[in-house]
């Protein structure tokens, strides 16, 4: 099972990937940050968050109007639906490679 961990610091412990924190390192540590600076971690995490989730959102919405359209033999509705699938699953990769964001 996964810890929980604070909103916030998975965001910002992977901005420093590779690099020490803390007082030798090039930033704080976690736990040294302020309130201001964790809430602002937080909500970058937070946008990161929702943009992933709205378009795995878009893939499965646009996945189960193509498979109602195959079902219901509605060719036209079906080929816009597989588009639309198409097109969120272009900008899933696009996101994962830190492209478009």
């Amino acid at each position: 099972m996964t810890e929980l961990r604070e909103p916030g610091r998975t965001g910002y412990e992977a901005r420093f990937t590779g690099f020490p924190l803390g007082p030798r390192g090039i930033s704080p540590a976690w736990e040294d940050l302020g309130p201001e600076a964790r809430a602002i971690w937080a909500g970058v995490e937070a946008a990161v968050l929702r943009t992933f989730l709205e378009a795995t959102k878009a893939l499965v919405e646009a996945r189960a109007a193509e498979l109602r359209a195959v079902a219901a033999e509605a060719v036209n509705e079906a080929l816009e639906a597989g588009r639309r699938a198409t097109s969120a699953i272009n900008r899933l990769e696009a996101l994962a490679k830190g492209e478009g964001a």
